[in-house]
């Protein structure tokens, strides 16, 4: 969620843009208000301001040059409402710091803060300026968006994970993982770790169910996209009855392939499905693990 505001020398700050375009109005007068002190208040520059556990800021004021206003300058924030628990700081810093480079680059941007109180004869002007402007504002609204679902990174050392037996998680990440799981009302999250080369991948899976059960199906030949369609059209037959939870892919080993997958149904329907796959040519083994649910 962003704000750009404008310091117009007659009635003080004033919302130019916002983004998404209920946002003045979700924000409310009284929050509304304490923003636009801080272009009252503070320095050119980027800062940070906590207002409270629902408002907390990120913050870059700045000028654009301008033959216009008295100063030669016109005044600008740009203010980002921050949601995460444990945001990247640096990362707003830098981001913001090149939005307002490159707004500092067009020569007649100022232009548009006139949008509604300039001569006829610069209508068209600054009319082109105004889009300018508002089209960047989006293009920062959108990196801001993709800045909070990327990924997020930890450096722990392994004798303290061996240790504690335990990779913590950060408030952000807890909170996106709540956001999964109340979505669809499940309340249980299914956990899969994975051997990929040299690294061990983790899937977090919110899921309605109270176990799952691991078919881990053993060939003693190449795996083959045929057989692939085989397991795929039988448990599919099934999918009134069961749930698919996880598959893994192929895992090729020098004399076998093993291919996993964690499903949820009742016991009758699983003996028909395991009796079917017995049936592909090739099938050395399934073997069958029930998860329990751990409280």
């Amino acid at each position: 969620m962003l704000l750009l505001l404008y310091f117009d020398r007659i009635i003080g700050p004033k919302v130019l843009l916002q983004e998404p375009d209920n946002l003045v109005d979700d924000l409310g007068e009284d929050y509304l208000e304490q923003i636009k002190g801080l272009l009252d208040s503070s320095d050119l520059g980027f800062f940070t301001h906590y207002f409270s556990p629902e408002l907390n800021t990120a913050n870059y004021i700045f000028d654009l040059n301008s033959l216009w206003a008295r100063g030669r300058a016109e005044l600008i924030m740009v203010t980002a409402i921050i949601s995460e628990d444990e945001p990247d700081i640096e990362s707003y810093r830098r981001i913001m710091e090149k939005f307002v480079k490159k707004l500092q680059e067009y020569p007649n941007l100022f232009k548009a803060v006139y949008i509604n109180r300039g001569t006829e004869e610069e209508r068209q002007n600054i009319e082109e300026n105004y889009e300018i402007l508002k089209k960047e504002v989006t293009n920062l609204y959108k990196i801001l968006s993709i800045k909070r679902i990327e990924t997020e990174g930890h450096l722990y050392s392994f004798p303290k994970i061996r240790e504690d037996r335990i990779i913590p998680l950060s408030g952000d990440i807890l909170k996106r993982l709540e956001g999964l799981t109340n979505k669809d009302h499940k309340e249980n999250v299914f956990i899969v770790f994975r051997t990929r080369g040299e690294a061990m991948k983790i899937d977090v899976l919110p899921i309605e169910t109270e176990k799952v059960i691991r078919l881990a199906i053993i060939f003693g030949e190449q795996m083959t996209i045929s057989i692939l369609q085989k397991i795929s059209e039988i448990i599919t037959s099934y999918e009134e009855e069961l749930q698919l939870i996880f598959t893994s892919g192929i895992c090729q080993e020098i004399d076998r392939c093993v291919y996993e997958v964690y499903i949820d149904t009742e016991m009758p329907v699983l003996d028909k499905i395991i009796e079917e796959i017995y049936r592909i040519p090739g099938v050395l083994e399934i073997e069958v693990k029930l998860i329990a649910l751990n409280t």
